[in-house]
């Protein structure tokens, strides 16, 4: 189940796109009400997507970012503005959100975006697995080439050396 982080302080909003929109269509949600408790929920608990307010009181959505990024947390922020936060909207994206939302919208455009942001999510999850499966086929094929070189070594004693107990000693060290 894919795991979902908002960050809004108004309840009626956090409870639209929480339980709602998200719960109903099947995905696990958390909400905090500030940028600073979201930075530590996303160091404990690793959600999926983040859907953040660019309202918040405190420290920003903005800063939000700028400190997952430090952190090399690459999960996809989608941002929530509404009319007139054009400023707002280009830092965002600048600092690294994927996607944006304004307020109002519609439960099937808040379904898309999400569903946008998990394919990144699930794609860069896949080149990781791809990258530790290569990384452990890298492992083996180094340990083989080893254990082959040692048995070629092993050969090449066998043939050139004609004393039997220099060829036994050549053979235990292999």
């Amino acid at each position: 189940m894919d795991k979902i982080l908002i960050v809004e302080n108004d309840p009626v909003i956090s409870d639209l796109i929480a339980r709602q929109a998200l719960q109903a269509a099947n995905y696990e949600t958390a909400v905090v009400g500030e940028a600073s408790a979201a930075i530590t929920r996303v160091m404990q608990q690793a959600p999926d997507v983040i859907i953040a307010d660019l309202s918040l009181p405190g420290l920003s959505t903005q800063d939000m970012i700028i400190a997952l990024s430090s952190q090399n947390i690459n999960t996809p922020v989608i941002a929530v503005a509404r009319q007139g936060q054009d400023t707002q909207i280009t830092q965002a994206f600048r600092l690294g959100a994927t996607d944006l939302l304004i307020w109002p919208f519609q439960e099937a455009e808040l379904l898309t975006v999400v569903e946008r942001a998990l394919k990144q999510t699930h794609a860069r999850q896949e080149r990781e697995r791809l990258a530790r499966k290569l990384q452990e086929t890298n492992v083996e094929l180094q340990q083989r080439v080893r254990e082959l070189t040692t048995i070629y070594n092993i050969g090449k004693a066998v043939t050139s050396i004609t004393d039997q107990s220099l060829l036994f000693e050549k053979i235990l060290d292999g």
